[in-house]
């Protein structure tokens, strides 16, 4: 991989940036202890009285705030016992009934959308679970007396839903765990800790985030990460105000190689950034390195970013953390603050005054 040298005209990368104001970084460099919180603060959570002998569960919630569901979907087949599926809608799945467990997720606790959804739960006798950080959930949640975890986001300074993943992604294993639906690593304990030693690694993330500088981003990514790459690709669109789009194999190789021939400047605005773990299926690995040979062919450029940790959840758990710097970076070379989302805040207001 190389690395240009950084633009002239690009602020420089530290703790303290006035192009920062809502404290991005500190949230990131706090993951930590977002989960640590959640580990204290869950283990004597009520939970549904029933929701270990629910036949699946439907993840309910928008943006930043289902991203740990889609964490946890895509470790499906690693540590959960029954299907998981992200409902990103105003109604939840025709199939969801009382032995459906659906949880909730709001930062805020006042997404409309999620309301909707929790109406609907309640409606047809499901086991529901709410995730929020206050707001109208944390009402409803009193009123019917729901179970939930109404969290105090000590660790997310910058107070952004997208930033606070520790408490959505160790909320789910928690609750899921203690429902018997999950399959706990026996050292999740040691995860803040695993964490805080990847910090190190921040550096090379900075060298990364300038050779991607000016150029749309296609993720490369498979199984187990693929939750994790698209909070990555959000937070690339949130914080860096940066194209990107993620794909996943196998399926990619069945359509996207025949996409990369035009338009014919393609190689000048577009990169590819592929996630590399070596607990990949061995066809999968087989079938990076020919995707890398093809992508090369087409003479685009490509990076690699490598993932550690001792089981899926953990390199998860270290993508979350690396993608979030990631971003951060770039925002910073882009001369742009990571925190305020004016685009979204400019469609939700309009929303708001068609009502």
């Amino acid at each position: 991989m190389h690395s240009d040298p950084l633009p002239p005209s690009s602020p420089p990368i530290s703790d303290s940036s006035d192009l920062d104001t809502t404290g991005v970084r500190k949230s990131i460099l706090a993951l930590p202890d977002q989960c640590q919180q959640v580990f204290k603060d869950m283990a004597t959570t009520t939970i549904p009285p029933h929701c270990y002998n629910v036949n699946n569960i439907v993840v309910s919630g928008m943006g930043g705030s289902v991203l740990g569901g889609r964490i946890i979907a895509s470790l499906e087949r690693q540590i959960i016992k029954i299907p998981v599926i992200i409902s990103t809608e105003y109604h939840l799945p025709n199939f969801v009934n009382e032995r459906t467990l659906v949880i909730i997720c709001s930062y805020s606790g006042n997404t409309e959308e999620t309301l909707s959804s929790l109406a609907e739960a309640r409606a047809r006798g499901a086991q529901i679970f709410i995730i929020a950080s206050g707001g109208k959930l944390a009402e409803l949640a009193r009123q019917f007396d729901f179970p939930n975890y109404i969290f105090h986001p000590l660790h997310n300074p910058s107070n952004q839903p997208r930033m606070g993943l520790g408490y959505n992604i160790m909320s789910l294993v928690v609750l899921l765990s203690r429902c018997q639906l999950l399959h706990q690593p026996s050292d999740l304990g040691l995860l803040p800790q695993f964490l805080r030693s990847r910090q190190s690694n921040f550096p090379h993330l900075v060298h990364l985030s300038r050779d991607l500088t000016g150029h749309a981003i296609a993720i490369i990514c498979a199984e187990h990460l693929k939750g994790a790459a698209y909070a990555m690709r959000n937070q690339l669109h949130e914080n860096a105000k940066t194209f990107a789009v993620m794909f996943d194999l196998p399926e990619l190789n069945h359509h996207l190689l025949e996409g990369l021939t035009y338009p014919q400047n393609l190689k000048d605005h577009l990169t590819f950034l592929f996630i590399d773990s070596p607990r990949y299926h061995p066809e999968v690995t087989r079938r990076f390195a020919l995707t890398q040979e093809i992508v090369k062919k087409q003479r685009l450029s490509a990076y690699h970013l490598e993932v550690a940790g001792n089981s899926q959840l953990f390199e998860a758990m270290d993508l979350v953390q690396s993608g979030a710097y990631l971003a951060y970076s770039l925002s910073q070379i882009n001369g742009v603050d990571p925190g305020p989302i004016p685009w979204v805040d400019w469609f939700k207001d309009k929303m708001h005054d068609q009502t």
